[in-house]
């Protein structure tokens, strides 16, 4: 008689168990990657949205207003530049945009420029400030703001980590970490 080869039953268990007890080892790690890479994508937005008002503010020579509306899990960030002049006349203010009520109220340079919640599953926003706005002549802000009201707090869903994205008082936006550590950024 002559033997099979394959594998018994009891080889094929002990293969299964092995593999869950790995992948139990594996989700926190996956987690807590899924987690930082949330609020990192979340940053990365607004410092190019924060980029893309500044330099259409100095493109066009129009004030730009970058305002928030909402804050935890449910925020949108939009930017709506100032109307073009009349001839002869001064640049009106940019008023702000309602990114909550009508997106397409956003738009900066011909294009739609929202930022919202649903994009960024899983990480929430505060903010001091209700709006920021860029003036025309140098890009810088044109408010006096504190620290506080120039930035954004973006939270993971597990509440460990924190991205803290400021503008300067120049317009440059920047980040840093404020809670847990993500690669690349330093800490506030």
């Amino acid at each position: 008689m002559q033997r099979q080869a394959g594998f018994t039953l009891i080889e094929l268990m002990i293969a299964v168990v092995v593999l869950v007890i790995l992948t139990m080892l594996a989700v926190p790690s996956l987690e807590t990657y899924f987690d930082k890479s949330r609020v990192r994508g979340a940053a990365d937005s607004i410092i190019n949205q924060v980029g893309q008002a500044r330099q259409v503010a100095v493109k066009y020579d129009r004030d730009v207003t970058l305002s928030t509306k909402g804050s935890g899990a449910t925020w949108c960030l939009g930017a709506l530049e100032a109307d073009m002049p009349d001839p002869g006349d001064q640049a009106p203010d940019a008023v702000a945009c309602g990114c909550n009520v009508s997106a397409s109220s956003c738009v900066v340079d011909g294009q739609q420029l929202v930022i919202d919640s649903d994009e960024h599953e899983g990480v929430s926003l505060s903010s001091a400030a209700a709006e920021i706005v860029f003036d025309g002549r140098m890009g810088m802000l044109k408010d006096e703001l504190s620290a506080d009201e120039r930035s954004f707090d973006l939270t993971s869903k597990s509440g460990r980590y924190t991205l803290t994205v400021s503008i300067s008082p120049l317009g440059q936006a920047t980040v840093c970490t404020k809670t847990g550590n993500i690669l690349g950024y330093p800490s506030c």
